[in-house]
């Protein structure tokens, strides 16, 4: 009878060696441990601090990770660096008794936000996160008759302001994109301005019209005028604007926003509906309707401006 032969040393170490099954479970199990316990790691403080490094790469991550609109950047960009100077030390050394003594410093609402940004997006920290955003209040918005806004044109010292109120008043367009308009953006034979490109998450230069009491003036300045080295038709300076428009009221202080306003309002009450209002003022709709199932092209948008019958000097 043969004898079973005895296990030598070189079976001993395969069998030491071979390799034991782990269940997928366990190891997405640790994955997930790991994971966990990175992300709930405090953020690591830099040993060397440099506030104008820092300040350009949260500026970088607002504009690149974050699609950020170029204003809102400018605005968080100022409440970020009063921070930095309040604090005289990197943002993560502070303690929430710092923070809640700077926004009673800071009580405006974008620095709620620019911190909650700061923090929890930028620098992966929840020392801001307990900070609520003010809720806004309501207003109830009053707007011009059209008889002031009549007598304040009349008013107007200047061709670029004329220009400048007609197109406030007839396209729905933000104080900054008047500003930033190009005649690039100007189709004057459609009296349609396009957009220039950039936008943010919830706002979006539109498409939108003009009429024709705003392609007489805005022609004769394309015509006189000339433009200065960045191409724009009306500059960058916001506050001649303001105070020119302020300066011809009649009745009612009149500013590029109150003539938004005025827009808004009298495209509604010659029946246009909300979805087109907010396309024309550059407004994100909300509805799923409004967002998805409706034509938004430049003939309809064209068709529905014109149908509307929008005027200010009763031409």
């Amino acid at each position: 009878m043969q004898q079973p032969k005895a296990k030598t040393r070189t079976d001993d170490s395969a069998e030491d060696n071979a390799l034991i099954p782990i269940p997928r479970s366990a190891i997405e199990a640790l994955l997930r441990s790991i994971s966990s316990s990175m992300a709930n790691a405090p953020p690591q403080v830099p040993a060397k601090f440099d506030p104008v490094e820092f300040l350009t790469e949260f500026s970088q991550a607002c504009q690149v990770d974050y699609r950020l609109a170029p204003l809102t950047i400018r605005e968080y960009m100022r409440h970020v660096q009063g921070l930095l100077i309040f604090l005289d030390k990197h943002p993560l050394q502070a303690t929430r008794s710092e923070l809640r003594r700077f926004f009673m410093v800071n009580t405006s609402h974008n620095a709620v936000k620019a911190l909650r940004v700061l923090y929890g997006r930028f620098l992966g920290s929840d020392l801001a996160k307990c900070f609520k955003i003010p809720q806004y209040i309501p207003r109830v918005v009053m707007v011009p008759t059209k008889e002031q806004l009549q007598l304040t044109y009349k008013n107007l010292k200047t061709l670029e302001l004329k220009a400048a109120f007609m197109l406030l008043a007839t396209s729905g367009l933000r104080r900054h994109e008047l500003l930033e308009l190009e005649p690039a953006q100007i189709d004057l034979d459609k009296c349609m301005i396009v957009p220039n490109g950039g936008h943010a998450p919830t706002k979006i230069q539109g498409l939108t019209f003009f009429n024709d009491e705003a392609k007489a003036p805005l022609t004769r300045l394309l015509s006189s005028k000339t433009l200065g080295a960045d191409g724009r038709i009306f500059g960058q300076r916001k506050n001649p604007l303001r105070r020119g428009l302020e300066r011809a009221s009649v009745g009612f202080p009149i500013t590029p926003k109150v003539l938004r306003y005025w827009f808004c309002n009298e495209l509604g009450r010659l029946g246009v509906q909300d979805r087109y209002i907010d396309a024309f003022c550059g407004r994100l709709p909300r509805s799923v309707l409004a967002r998805h199932y409706t034509d938004y092209s430049p003939d309809r948008l064209k068709e529905i401006y014109d149908k509307a019958g929008l005027n200010v000097l009763g031409w």
